[in-house]
């Protein structure tokens, strides 16, 4: 179901999905306003604790998922990330589907990362600027500059939620989002399946106990 080539370049090198780290001087030059400034803080803090966790020696790969877990849950926007990726179809769900879909869509998307923690390798994140994209909506500029390799391209979408937090609510690796990769591949599990999102939420059931063993 996930893209595994453009999985393995967010997990590998990032956060999320696993782990950024900052690099230490963070140029707020380009930021225009507060809320561009408090968009950048929020993906300078995610970096610099999501990094702190990796670089723990003191932590079992199993307390570093738990803490994992934790940061996508606070810094991500979840219900609005998991209504997007399912698209159209979301007005075809039944109220039972949309709270089972949504349960299961945030536990899929962190065991699908929690797996690939190992492979961190001591990247680094450059924050480059930000920018508003609309009254609510700014984009963080960033590079991952890795020990071996050429440097990788990553956005953060961040929005202003109605209680006025900022929440991520996209990440895009080289252009290509991470929330469109799911819509495309979830939509084409419904489509193939006669519609049903019941056939969604059954893949996604299988793909978390998979990656529970």
């Amino acid at each position: 179901m996930l893209s595994r080539t453009l999985m393995a370049i967010v997990v590998g090198g990032s956060f999320l999905v696993a782990a950024p780290i900052v690099s230490p001087q963070v140029s707020y030059a380009y930021a225009d306003s507060k809320m561009e400034t408090a968009a950048i803080d929020l993906v300078e803090k995610l970096g610099s604790e999501a990094v702190s966790i990796l670089s723990d020696k003191t932590l079992s790969n199993t307390e570093k998922q738990d803490k994992f877990a934790y940061l996508v849950e606070r810094d991500f926007d979840m219900n609005v990330i998991s209504r997007f990726v399912l698209g159209k179809n979301w007005r075809k769900a039944s109220d039972d589907e949309k709270a089972e879909y949504q349960d299961l869509f945030q536990t899929y998307i962190i065991k699908t990362y929690q797996k690939r923690i190992g492979e961190y390798s001591g990247e680094n994140l450059k924050i480059i600027k930000s920018k508003p994209l609309n009254k609510k909506e700014y984009l963080v500029n960033s590079e991952i500059i890795r020990p071996k390799g050429p440097k990788i391209n990553l956005d953060w979408r961040v929005r202003e939620s109605k209680s006025g937090e900022l929440k991520i609510i996209d990440i895009m690796v080289e252009n290509v989002s991470m929330a469109l990769t799911h819509r495309d591949e979830f939509t084409s599990v419904i489509s193939q399946n006669g519609g049903k999102v019941a056939a969604l939420i059954e893949k996604l059931r299988s793909h978390i106990a998979e990656a529970s063993n």
